[in-house]
């Protein structure tokens, strides 16, 4: 199997982001969303799902969480959160305080109602793409991204 490997070129440029939520006892919907920036790190997309690749000139590449070989962040710079208006600023400052302790292996071990709604690894321009066999072996360095299409409600639609 072959993996994309999306790795930034400058700094503080990629982000792991995380959206949990918690189902409560009167059905409502609790949530809360981390975006931690790290100075260096890797992002990847699945080999045959070249269609998830960014288009030229994006500002920001999506990667998954459970794809290649591991994101290998390192050197966390920032944490921000966002919470849902039920979450008490005491409960706020209680998850801040485990995540900082346990970080994101807190998140899916901890011992804890909150599941995760989404996961996803933003890697910030510039970066490269570069098409790899799953032990890390480069194929295809600095892959030339597909131009976005020009959008047309026209018949036939753009490639």
């Amino acid at each position: 199997m072959t993996v994309y490997l999306i790795k930034p070129l400058e700094k503080k440029s990629i982000v792991y982001h995380v959206e949990m939520y918690r189902k409560n006892l009167d059905d409502s919907i609790s949530w809360f969303n981390i975006d931690e920036t790290y100075r260096w790190g890797q992002g990847f997309v699945e080999g045959d799902l070249d269609c998830n690749l960014p288009w030229e000139g994006d500002k920001v590449a999506y990667a998954r969480t459970d794809c290649g070989w591991g994101c290998e962040f390192d050197d966390s710079v920032s944490v921000e959160w966002e919470f849902s208006n039920d979450i008490t600023e005491l409960e706020q400052q209680e998850l801040k305080e485990l995540y900082y302790e346990g970080g994101s292996g807190w998140l899916y071990d901890g011992e804890h109602d909150w599941q995760e709604e989404d996961a996803a690894v933003h890697v910030i321009a510039p970066y490269q793409v570069d098409l790899c066999e799953e032990d890390g072996t480069v194929i295809e360095e600095n892959i030339k991204l597909k131009s976005r299409p020009v959008a047309s409600n026209n018949w036939p639609f753009p490639d």
